[in-house]
């Protein structure tokens, strides 16, 4: 049993002063991440950056339809429902006109989603900025028309993502420095009772 008064009679000091070291890296490390993840994973920075798609959307609804766009590579696909049963609608004819640039859609009734692949229009779309769309839609029983914006992103611009590389040298650098002023205290403690 000498051992064991030993151990805590020469040791209690580190373990006190490694138990409060790690207990102030854990401390630090918490109050020094520059942001935590939520329940499904999604990163909450402090800055806020605003989310983008991969692809350019467009959307409008009126009292009769619902119309949703999206640019994907060289071709713009239009999904179009009736707004109050949220069927889709199969049998329309849909024209899209952005400034001097229209047009037809042809329905894919494998996809059941109406495809543009005109190059004019689809350019357009695809170059960065906003771009003003018209939506012209005829059925046998209705018509409508639909005017949104679509935003497409620069593609060139380069966007930041930490990928976690963040190492905490400052946190380590304290911790460090708390170790070794708290042996530093435990050494001449023991020295000056001796």
């Amino acid at each position: 049993m000498w051992y064991w008064n030993f151990f805590i009679g020469r040791q209690r000091d580190f373990v006190i002063c490694c138990v409060c070291v790690l207990g102030l890296l854990s401390a630090f490390s918490a109050l020094s991440a520059p942001g935590a993840h939520g329940p499904d994973g999604e990163h909450l920075n402090t800055q806020s950056r605003p989310m983008q798609a991969s692809n350019p959307k467009f959307e409008a609804f009126t009292e009769s339809f619902e119309l949703l766009g999206e640019v994907v590579g060289e071709q713009v696909i239009v999904y179009l429902h009736d707004f109050k049963t949220n069927r889709p609608v199969s049998d329309a004819s849909i024209e899209l006109e952005s400034g001097q640039h229209a047009a037809q859609a042809t329905f894919d009734n494998t996809a059941g989603r109406y495809v543009i692949e005109k190059a004019d229009l689809v350019n357009k779309l695809n170059r960065p900025g906003e771009h003003d769309v018209i939506a012209t839609i005829l059925t046998e029983t209705s018509g409508d028309l639909l005017a949104t914006r679509l935003i497409t992103p620069d593609a060139t611009g380069s966007e930041e993502h930490d990928h976690h590389s963040h190492f905490p040298w400052r946190t380590i650098a304290v911790g460090i420095g708390l170790f070794v002023a708290g042996f530093a205290a435990g050494r001449l403690r023991r020295g000056g009772q001796a």
